[in-house]
């Protein structure tokens, strides 16, 4: 045992007993140590008194304040005031009580402790208000280094110390532990630990959930009832409330024997009160699911402050709805334990471990609005250590923000509730912030911890005051994520009959291909040329590979019998057999994915052939890899081809791509296939957000003759919502944020610089409008589901 001064207490407003370490003995002198242990109290109906009047008013608890006559009434004149006395059990009840009062409460025997456990009752309804109000009461009663554990748990350790334990330890031993509680019962399970001590292993119990609460008239609130409506019976000469101060109506509902008592009336003149001579228990039936609550334990335990013939009926009881025999705790168990508690928290060995109940959030994140939790699953936590959320969840106060709103919901609380943190004065950019909690173990309320470091500043969520949201939380968070950000549609280049028919400039494909068929030597860069060509917002074939509906038969045979001689072609190119340039390619890329299915493997074997030694038959000059990247872009037609390019991509490193080549063929990826965004990780999309500031700050203070491709492809970017729903939105994604302020700039750079030369102009008419579209889908909000068929043709 401590060598200082250690008090456990069993403060229940029922029965308040204490254990310490430490004895006066009759001359006044204080002998301390194990084998000091002194247990007593056990006063009934506890009450604190008040003494004095103005600043010299105290309160006073314990053995003194029972056999006070302050409080009692005005038979005991000016110190019958009723004002003067409370009972123990509504100073717990009361959230305004004053510390003064509950400190009273605890002093009287617990004065001088170093450190001090108090016990907790393991029933849902005790706040963690409570919890804060008597560790202020310890500190306000100078009662050392306070400690509240679970009277579930205490009753373990109780058990754990006694000179004969109920069962021998072991680790991962189940203990069902039924505690009575003043609503009816509580049925906790605890499972032990072995821990390593200071001098050697012992055993700690685990709290992994709260307690299951039993709602039963014969809980003490019962017990007591039915002992008073018992007494003013027997004694129906008397009248007035004087029931309530009756110290025989506390022993007969607890079942101690009940002795004649001496009360005074309001006129001074002195009460015989006669109490029966036994309770007659409430037939109360117990739930059968009891049973099936403790089912798995090795032992079931029962603490409790009754005696006599009313604990004998509880047990009788309680036994019948059990699977295992009950094993019965002494009534000063609890008390007993609370001194173990000490005892280990003053020497820094394991008391036990508990649960925290879940608080949780609301965050936005790529798949849209979804809860947050900010305690890890299955965490325990030994008692008194802080806990501190390992993953806080990050938020984004948005420019011109001066308050924000957080959603909340606590695991013990019926109703989630939205809190307001109000900054002060608006922001003037986009602020990161991370909300965690700080908690220890029956410790009070959690601290909530909203963190701007970007401000300096850290804010405090007040969850009392903030306002309550009558809604199940499953279904909040389906409200907030209704409106997932939009998407722009794919693009598909439309084709038109108009570019294979002839006009005055020239003749259409069809003549072209009626032309080449039976030629030796096939005009191939005619027929790309005539491919490549859009007349009225039209080309040929359409992105997807379709043929106008007014090409003939017989045309579209002749396309398919030239498609195979240019691939033909091509293939003998690259075999060496033949040399020439790349118009078959060219011929075979626009036909964007009616192409050869195996044209994407051939492009994408030059593109791997990119190295100083080897230089691949479709590498004429720099601008082929234009050809090849793009190329592969417009013929990717499936997963597979799609996986392929996208790996080539990400094998030359952003800052050494080319904005008609690798920015171009991302572009055309993204933006035409409904799979290819369904393949990108986030680091991925990352590194192509990273491209897309690179080609918009190249361009500021230019003649943006290198921003075709761009935009197009952050326009792409925004299709990766197919995968990760909210994906690049502002006030939800760090990327957005950056990407909304390229934009901005590039806008402001277009009004800085305007007029400065034609080429300039018209790319700023041009994309100007386009800029503001894409903010709004930044935004998650765009209004121009046809924005990438714009920008193409931007």
């Amino acid at each position: 045992m401590s060598d200082r001064k250690l008090c456990g207490y069993d403060l229940n407003g029922w029965s308040d007993r204490a254990a310490r370490n430490w004895l006066i003995g009759p001359d006044g002198e204080e002998l301390l140590g194990a084998d000091q242990v002194y247990i007593g109290g056990a006063v009934l109906n506890p009450a604190v008194v008040r003494t004095g009047d103005g600043r010299h008013a105290r309160w006073i608890g314990g053995a003194q304040a029972a056999l006070a006559p302050h409080g009692r009434g005005g038979g005991w004149g000016e110190v019958g005031d009723p004002a003067r006395r409370e009972t123990v059990l509504s100073v717990l009840a009361r959230l305004d009580a004053p510390a003064e009062q509950l400190a009273a409460a605890l002093s009287g025997l617990a004065a001088g402790a170093k450190v001090c456990a108090v016990a907790l009752d393991d029933h849902p309804a005790r706040s963690e208000h409570l919890q804060e109000r008597l560790l202020a009461a310890l500190s306000k009663g100078r009662l050392g280094r306070g400690l509240l554990v679970w009277r579930s748990v205490l009753a373990v350790l109780g058990g754990l110390v006694q000179d004969e334990p109920p069962v021998a330890p072991s680790d991962g031993l189940i203990l069902g532990v039924i505690g009575h509680v003043a609503e009816g019962f509580t049925l906790q399970r605890l499972r032990l630990r072995r821990e390593a001590g200071r001098r050697h292993d012992m055993f700690a119990p685990e709290r992994s959930r709260a307690a299951d609460p039993i709602d039963s008239s014969l809980g003490y609130a019962g017990l007591f009832a039915v002992a008073g409506e018992q007494l003013v019976a027997q004694n129906p000469q008397h009248r007035g409330d004087w029931a309530e101060q009756s110290s025989a109506c506390a022993a007969l509902a607890l079942g101690a024997a009940p002795r004649p008592e001496l009360l005074r009336d309001a006129r001074g003149d002195f009460l015989q009160i006669l109490p029966p001579e036994a309770l007659d228990l409430p037939t109360d039936m117990l739930p059968e699911d009891i049973a099936e609550k403790l089912a798995g334990c090795d032992l079931i335990l029962f603490e409790s402050l009754t005696r006599g013939p009313v604990r004998a009926e509880l047990l009788r009881r309680l036994s019948a709805a059990l699977p295992l025999p009950l094993t019965d705790l002494p009534q000063e168990i609890v008390a007993r334990g609370a001194l173990e508690a000490a005892r280990r928290h003053s020497e820094g060995e394991p008391v036990y471990f508990d649960f925290l109940p879940q608080i949780s959030t609301i965050v936005w994140g790529e798949q849209g609005a979804t809860s947050f939790d900010l305690i890890e699953a299955e965490a325990t936590l030994p008692a008194g250590r802080v806990y501190r959320s390992p993953r806080p969840a990050r938020f984004a106060i948005q420019s011109g923000q001066s308050e924000f709103a957080v959603h909340l919901r606590k695991e013990s609380a019926e109703w989630p509730r939205k809190a307001r943190v109000e900054i002060g004065v608006p922001v003037s950019s986009v602020v990161p912030v991370a909300l965690s909690v700080e908690q220890v173990p029956a410790a009070g309320r959690a601290r909530l911890i909203i963190e701007a470091p970007m401000l300096s500043r850290q804010f405090t969520i007040d969850w009392d005051g903030a306002t309550e949201i009558e809604k199940p939380w499953k279904d909040l968070v389906a409200e907030l994520d209704d409106t997932p950000a939009t998407i722009p549609k794919r693009l598909v280049l439309p084709c038109g009959i108009a570019a294979w028919e002839d006009t005055d400039q020239g003749p259409g494909l069809a003549s072209l291909l009626a032309e080449n068929a039976s030629r030796k030597v096939v005009d191939w860069a005619g027929l790309a040329t005539r491919l490549a060509s859009r007349l009225k917002g039209h080309y040929c074939i359409s992105s997807d590979g379709l043929l106008p509906d007014e090409v003939p038969p017989q045309t579209r045979e002749l396309l398919d019998r030239l498609t195979e001689r240019a691939l033909l072609h091509v293939k003998d190119r690259i075999a060496g057999r033949i040399e020439d340039d790349n118009q078959s390619l060219k011929f075979l890329t626009w036909q964007f994915r009616r192409s050869p299915p195996e044209l994407p493997a051939l492009l994408l074997e030059a593109w791997e052939a990119r190295t100083p030694l080897f230089r691949h038959p479709f590498i004429l000059h720099q601008s082929s890899w234009v050809l090849v990247c793009q190329g592969l872009g417009r013929t990717c037609r499936g997963e597979a081809d799609e996986r392929s390019a996208i790996a080539r991509l990400f094998l030359r490193p952003i800052q050494d791509w080319s904005y008609r080549q690798e920015t171009a063929a991302a572009a055309f990826l993204l933006s035409r296939s409904d799979t290819a965004p369904l393949l990108l990780e986030r680091s991925e999309v990352d590194r192509l957000v990273a491209r897309v500031l690179f080609e918009f700050h190249d361009q500021l203070r230019s003649d943006y003759t290198k921003f075709n491709y761009a935009p197009f492809l952050m326009a792409g970017l925004l299709r990766c919502r197919l995968k990760m729903r909210n994906a690049l939105v502002i006030g939800q994604d760090p990327s957005a944020e950056k990407l909304a302020a390229a934009v901005e700039r590039a806008v402001d750079d277009f009004g800085r610089t305007r007029n400065r030369n034609p080429t300039f102009n018209r790319a700023a008419a041009r994309y100007e409008p386009l800029m503001h579209q894409l903010l709004d889908e930044l935004r998650g909000q765009g209004g121009n589901p046809d924005l990438l068929l714009d920008l193409y043709d931007g």
